[in-house]
C-alpha cells in the first residue's frame, strides 16, 4: 500500500496538471447561433434569435480581446454558417475553448431562465463555472446544467458549452434580450468573467 505522503504528492500532482490544463487556453471560439436564412427560434416566433446571438457574440469577444484573448467567431455577421462548418472552425485551434450562445424557445410562454449544455467530460467543469454566473448575474430562473448530445457540443474536440440565455417567447425575458443593450453585456460580461478567471 501507498504511504499517505505518496497519496498527498499524487493529488497535488493532479491538481497542478489540472490548473496547467485551464491555463493553456488562449483561444476563445465564439459560437453565434443561427443566421442567415436561418432566423432560429421556434415556427411564427415573434423575435428572431439569430440577431441577438450575434450581438451578445461580439460584445463576448470585445470583453474577451481585451483581457488577452485570442478569439474567434464562427460567424460575425448574418449569414449561415453550417454545424459541421462550426465544428471544423472549434477544432482547427490549438489551446481552445468553444462557447455557443444560444437563446431558447417553447410553447409555453411562461417558460423562462437559463439553460446551459455540455456533452463531454471535459466540457462540463466549464459548464458548471459558466451556468451557475450567468443564472446569478441575470436573476433568472435556473433551469439546469443538462447533458445534451447537439451537434456542436458532440463533433467539437475541444471544450465546448452551449449557453441558453433566456426565452424570446418569454413576453418579459424576451423583452430584456431583445429590448435592451445592457442586458446582453450583462450576460457577455458574466461569461467572459468567468473565462477570463479560469485561463488568465
Amino acid at each position: 500500500m501507498k504511504s499517505p505522503g505518496y497519496l498527498v504528492v499524487l493529488l497535488l500532482g493532479v491538481l497542478f496538471l489540472s490548473a496547467s490544463a485551464a491555463s493553456a487556453v488562449n483561444t476563445i471560439v465564439i459560437d453565434a447561433g443561427h443566421g442567415g436564412h436561418d432566423r432560429g427560434g421556434g415556427p411564427g416566433q415573434r423575435i428572431p434569435e439569430k440577431p441577438y446571438t450575434l450581438d451578445t457574440a461580439l460584445r463576448l469577444r470585445a470583453r474577451l480581446r481585451a483581457a488577452g484573448f485570442r478569439t474567434v467567431m464562427t460567424r460575425d455577421g448574418d449569414y449561415f454558417v453550417g454545424l459541421r462548418e462550426r465544428c471544423q472552425i472549434a477544432n482547427s485551434q490549438g489551446d481552445a475553448v468553444f462557447v455557443s450562445i444560444h437563446f431558447n424557445s417553447a410553447p409555453r410562454e411562461g417558460a423562462n431562465g437559463i439553460e446551459t449544455y455540455y456533452y463531454t467530460r471535459q466540457s462540463a467543469s466549464l459548464a458548471a463555472a459558466i451556468h451557475p454566473a450567468v443564472v446569478r448575474g441575470l436573476g433568472a430562473e435556473d433551469r439546469r446544467l443538462r447533458v445534451r448530445g447537439y451537434y456542436v457540443l458532440r463533433h467539437t474536440e475541444i471544450p465546448a458549452v452551449l449557453v441558453e440565455g433566456g426565452f424570446l417567447t418569454n413576453y418579459a425575458e424576451g423583452g430584456r434580450i431583445s429590448g435592451s443593450a445592457a442586458y446582453r453585456q450583462r450576460i457577455a460580461d458574466v461569461i467572459a468573467s468567468v473565462l477570463i478567471s479560469r485561463y488568465r
